[in-house]
């Protein structure tokens, strides 16, 4: 109902604003620019910008929506007295008021402080601005697409003047472009003529200076480049014969450290140089060597070693060793005096080398030389041709006018106005009210980021929700009172314990689940009122314990209206109490009670002490069910602790209030450690929105659908 309040009077007011609109109408002409100039001879290069490229086509556009030529139509139409471009009535006053002040403060300057003349100029000047900026919102230049063409279009209230300005603009465009090509070509024609004189000089100039050095240097076959190719090819040609010398000495160095190394008169040693090896009279004689060697080797076996023929064999084969040795040692004298020989082969190269190096740089600086002025020499008559071309078209097209522009399509009376479209206005208001309502309901209902229904717990959690507990209502700075549960007046909130108990049960039926930790993410969700009222109705069935483990924020001396100095969890860990003391029995529920006495400066560590692992052993043999109240997951580490020595962990969050990206940190925590997660307790849930989140049927089923809306803490 009030979204279509809000559609109608949106609506209605709109097409009230609407009906009193001026309309508009618009007249457009359309232009075509040429991309290349009729001209008999071209001279673009002198006086033009390149026509092909699209920065010209947008410079063209500019000029369009130009100043000068807005004042140009504005004074051929004398705009200045048309009704549309009339100062308005509350502009005029405002003016006249002006005016009077400045007379009046005027009155009381000296005659010679007050220049009237200079001041109406100004204020003439300011108006032509103000219609200046006024004409140009009413134009419009838009070019076509892929095409040469632009329309220029006008808006007014008067559809003959919007036809009148819109031609007049093109044909002021076409004129002042026709008018700057004839200027430009005349002081280009001016320009080069000056110019020509000079160009000539600087000519002559450079080429008397070419001659000059190539005189002074004598310079023979410069052009071709003979010289500097004669003495690069000597020089390569000493660079390799350098090289090979300097390879020869590498060679013959290599083999006299070779052989230098030998000690004595090492044969076999020697004998791995190819250079001995191979050489012909070596292996003349070696060859000899092995014929007398197999001749000794026959004799050997034929004859005994005093055999005639034996011995004289044996000398013939010493007589050849000895040979052989004394050859080696000529090659190895050899040898040195080839080193030698390469050594002074290559410091002659080396020297030839520096020389035709120094001739060669001294031909390539005279080339250099030559080349720069040849350079400037070949720029200066290019130059020069070039300006003689362009004074020579320049004198043929002084006189001659070419139009760079020409209207395609004059601009005709619009009949029907552009603007505004009544109807649409309307259609869109009621739309965008619509929208805006839509909008507005999404982005709330999107910017709650806590849970409110039991499928978003389960669906964004992937945590089965053991049960919703109800608002009870109380005084905002109040506690719920500790013993709620048995309150005749709040029987849906016991039945929602109890039916939370059950499931809890039902869960662990077959298994032994002794401990159960019930923490939450933040302060302030309910869990130490969750646990409490979970231990009260585990205590109507069996033995059970609830423990204040939240040392750090306890709240058991003043919910149980308990003595301030009370022994509790802190006393017993640390042996300055015993159990027995520190345990209190509630009579009424008939649950066992341990608090967390004083506070400790490191909850933490106490509970993860050995001791407490002992105590926790200890009292799992004389309860059937333990409830310990931690402190929250996001706050302290303490859950995380309590969490190993439990058998399961009820998690508690607040309905409409914890965001879930807090809760899914705390049970991701959880999760890390591998703690048994039973299920979420969605706490303080608001029945009177059972309808509409989801709860109604949830809280009729267990029989606490007509219940109060309140708080738990």
């Amino acid at each position: 109902m009030e979204n279509s309040i809000f559609f109608f009077f949106t609506t209605l007011l709109v097409a009230i604003f609407v009906m009193g609109l001026t309309p508009i109408y618009r007249s457009t002409a359309s232009l075509l620019i040429k991309a290349d100039t009729e001209k008999t001879v071209s001279i673009d290069s002198v006086y033009s910008v390149d026509t092909s490229r699209n920065e010209y086509f947008l410079t063209q556009y500019e000029i369009l929506k130009s100043r000068a030529v807005a004042e140009q139509v504005i004074d051929k139409l004398n705009l200045e007295s048309h009704k549309e471009f009339l100062p308005d009535e509350k502009d005029d006053l405002v003016s006249q008021f002006k005016a009077q002040v400045k007379s009046i403060i005027d009155s009381y300057l000296p005659v010679e402080m007050v220049n009237t003349q200079a001041d109406e100029i100004l204020d003439k000047r300011r108006n032509k601005v103000k219609l200046i900026e006024t004409f140009l919102e009413k134009l419009t230049i838009s070019p076509v697409r892929k095409t040469q063409l632009v329309n220029i279009s006008f808006d007014s209230e008067d559809p003959l003047l919007a036809t009148l300005v819109a031609n007049t603009v093109a044909d002021t465009y076409i004129t002042q472009e026709m008018s700057g090509q004839l200027d430009s070509t005349k002081k280009a024609a001016g320009w080069l003529n000056s110019r020509l004189d000079e160009l000539r000089l600087n000519l002559e100039n450079s080429i008397n200076a070419l001659e000059a050095y190539r005189i002074k240097e004598n310079l023979i076959d410069i052009e071709s480049k003979g010289v500097r190719s004669i003495a690069s090819d000597e020089l390569q040609s000493i660079t390799e014969s350098y090289l090979k010398a300097k390879k020869v000495r590498f060679e013959a160095e290599t083999i006299y450290l070779f052989v230098s190394k030998i000690r004595g008169n090492d044969i076999d040693a020697l004998m791995s140089l190819p250079e001995i090896s191979n050489h012909p009279l070596i292996e003349n004689i070696k060859d000899l060597e092995n014929q007398v060697q197999q001749t000794v080797s026959e004799l050997s076996f034929r004859y005994g070693p005093k055999h005639p023929k034996l011995i004289a064999a044996k000398a013939q084969l010493t007589s050849i060793n000895k040979q052989l040795a004394q050859q080696v040692a000529k090659l190895v004298k050899g040898i040195e005096k080839e080193l030698k020989a390469a050594q002074d082969n290559e410091r002659r190269f080396e020297q030839e080398l520096k020389t035709e190096k120094a001739k060669f740089q001294n031909v390539t600086s005279k080339e250099q030389g030559y080349l720069k002025l040849q350079r400037e020499v070949d720029a200066n008559q290019n130059l020069y041709d070039t300006f003689v071309t362009r004074y020579k078209e320049t004198e043929i097209t002084t006189d001659l006018e070419v139009q760079q522009a020409r209207v395609i399509d004059q601009a005709e009376i619009s009949i029907d106005p552009v603007k505004p479209n009544k109807k649409l206005i309307v259609l869109l208001a009621f739309v965008a009210s619509f929208g805006f309502a839509v909008v507005l309901t999404f982005v709330l209902d999107a910017l709650n980021d806590s849970f409110r229904t039991a499928q978003e717990v389960e669906g964004a959690l992937g945590v089965r929700l053991l049960g919703l507990l109800p608002l009870i209502p109380h005084k905002r700075k109040e506690s719920l009172p500790s013993h709620t549960y048995f309150d005749e007046k709040h029987k849906g909130f016991a039945e929602a314990v109890r039916t939370l108990r059950t499931g809890f049960v039902l869960s662990h039926i077959d298994n032994d689940h002794k401990v159960v930790v019930v923490t939450s993410s933040i302060p302030g969700e309910g869990k130490t009122t969750t646990s409490i009222n979970i231990a009260f109705a585990m205590a109507q069935m069996e033995k059970t314990l609830l423990i204040e483990a939240d040392m750090r924020r306890p709240s058991f001396t003043r919910i149980f209206n308990l003595p301030p100095y009370q022994a509790g969890l802190s006393n017993v860990i640390s042996g300055t109490e015993k159990l027995a003391d520190a345990i209190i029995h509630d009579e009424k529920s008939g649950l066992d009670i341990l608090s967390a006495g004083f506070i400790p400066p490191n909850p933490l560590e106490l509970l993860s002490n050995a001791k407490f692992e002992a105590l926790m052993m200890v009292l799992k043999d004389k309860y059937d069910r333990i409830v310990i109240d931690s402190a929250p997951t996001q706050a302290v580490s303490d859950a995380l602790v309590l969490a190993k020595q439990s058998d399961s962990v009820i998690y508690v969050v607040r309905s409409e209030s914890t965001k879930q990206g807090i809760v899914k940190k705390g049970i991701s925590r959880l999760m890390e450690i591998e703690a048994k997660i039973d299920g979420i307790v969605l706490n303080q849930v608001n029945i009177k929105k059972g309808g509409k989140d989801g709860y109604e049927g949830y809280y009729d089923y267990y029989g606490y659908g007509q219940e109060n809306n309140g708080k738990s803490s």
